[in-house]
């Protein structure tokens, strides 16, 4: 059975709120026969077309320019989107091969807990043994830095940055093997703050425990895959109190910062991971709005913006992080086990249907922080991240799953951990499931206007006016 064969409810509602338009569109029901029954992900014309662009975007189809938390959120990206199968193969195949420089830094015998992470819950996702990943044991490396606390740690020269992003990653990926210790979950757990939100940073003191918007998302996420969702009630809460008027989450690391895209993408799946469909809903409505429809550039569409929908250098990195929350797919449920070998094209001829392309030619860089962003702009995992929150899925000395660039700022005196383990927020989860859809083609929207309501959302997805995006599923192989 293929992975979107798999479906949630949560996801299914929101699928059923974004394909609403479609529904009555004076095309479907004027079809003289009924479209072929397709099995796609949530919202599939922008998600397909995220995935595409993401991946055309990689170095010799195989890498995010030598970043390799990037490159690890683009694996998970397109896994949740059971598509571009053999990009995904490709690109594992480079991470594991730079599994040592990921997980020590190049000090041999040093470990940044939070790659050791990121690299297993690929590894896991993908179908690859994470206790030989590249000659690594990345298994038996995270339980090595876990503490009598529950809590996962780095060992590096440049000290402990570790944090909420390597611990939920870290609990992500083991729950996946078989071997997650139950002190890791009951240390995140208590890790919440007296408000039902999740810190980034660990401190000492709990009346100056500060919850995070990235990091509640996360942390929601690692919760629910590990079966505690007492524990990630408040933390769902916390993110629906904390949503925008127009939809989307702002990293409140940095005060009053506008909304972007890692973040919502982050919170986005911990939503509907948690069931709470109409505040994912109205998230979901807010990224579709930051895509690059048929109006831009050729070479940019697909692509989601970090706040605008452009291209720009921060785009890979939240294009990535936003596929996995347009597929409803949470951290703990990405499967990229029978994903199709090829990607979905981007068309955008007016009633043209397409069958999937095959691999993408290479792209550039992104061009955005490499993992050592800022709590909303990390990378997922190279080299630089000390620690986004929303920024890439993984950060160098700090694990976040998808920050978008910039640089968490070190934890202040009295914390336990240094600094932010990986950044933002990130993607590898799996969020409830995706749901059916009939047709198979989505519209992906013209460019250029401000957050959609969730009624013009929806509507996007179906019709954009002369120019329609029509993305159709290519048929799996078995």
């Amino acid at each position: 059975m293929s992975p979107t064969a798999r479906r949630g409810r949560p996801a299914a509602a929101l699928a059923a709120l974004a394909l609403a338009a479609a529904v009555l569109s004076p095309t479907a029901a004027a079809a003289d026969a009924p479209p072929p029954a397709l099995t796609s992900p949530a919202n599939s014309a922008a998600t397909w077309a995220a995935a595409t662009w993401a991946a055309a975007q990689l170095k010799d189809g195989s890498n995010a320019s030598g970043d390799q938390g990037l490159t690890a959120d683009i694996v998970l990206a397109l896994a949740s989107t059971g598509t571009g199968g053999r990009v995904a193969a490709k690109a594992t195949d480079w991470l594991a091969a730079h599994t040592g420089d990921y997980v020590d830094r190049g000090t041999p015998g040093k470990v940044f807990a939070g790659g050791a992470a990121k690299l297993a819950l690929v590894a896991a996702v993908e179908h690859r043994d994470p206790t030989d990943f590249g000659g690594h044991d990345l298994v038996a490396t995270l339980l090595g830095r876990l503490q009598d606390s529950g809590r996962f740690t780095d060992d590096l020269p440049t000290g402990d940055m570790s944090n909420q992003f390597t611990q939920s990653l870290a609990v992500l990926a083991l729950q996946r093997t078989g071997k997650l210790p139950s002190a890791a979950v009951d240390f995140l757990a208590r890790s919440r703050c007296a408000d039902g939100g999740y810190p980034l940073t660990f401190r000492a003191d709990p009346a100056k425990c500060s919850s995070h918007t990235d990091s509640t998302g996360l942390a929601v996420q690692a919760l629910l895959g590990a079966g505690r969702p007492a524990d990630a009630a408040p933390g769902l809460d916390w993110l629906e109190k904390h949503q925008n008027a127009d939809g989307d989450f702002s990293d409140n690391g940095f005060g009053t910062a506008p909304g972007n895209t890692n973040t919502t993408a982050l919170d986005v799946q911990a939503l509907t991971a948690g069931g709470r469909t109409a505040t994912a809903a109205k998230g979901l409505a807010w990224l579709i709005s930051r895509q690059v429809r048929c109006d831009g550039a050729e070479a940019d569409r697909g692509a989601v913006g970090y706040q605008e929908p452009k291209a720009d250098g921060s785009a890979l990195r939240a294009t990535a992080q936003a596929v996995p929350a347009l597929a409803g797919k949470s951290l703990d449920r990405i499967d990229g086990r029978n994903a199709a070998d090829g990607l979905e094209p981007i068309d955008c001829s007016p009633g043209t249907t397409t069958g999937g392309t095959g691999d993408p030619g290479t792209g550039g860089t992104d061009g955005g922080a490499t993992d050592g962003g800022t709590p909303s702009g990390g990378a997922t995992g190279g080299p630089a991240t000390g620690g986004s929150t929303t920024g890439g899925t993984g950060t160098e000395p700090s694990t976040g799953p998808t920050p978008t660039t910039g640089s968490t700022p070190p934890a202040g005196p009295g914390t336990d951990s240094g600094g932010a383990d990986s950044g933002g927020s990130g993607p590898s989860g799996g969020g409830p499931a995706q749901t059916t859809t009939t047709g198979g083609s989505g519209g992906l929207a013209a460019t250029g206007t401000p957050a959609l309501s969730l009624a013009g959302a929806a509507a996007a997805l179906t019709v954009a006016g002369a120019v329609t995006v029509l993305a159709v599923r290519r048929r799996r192989t078995a």
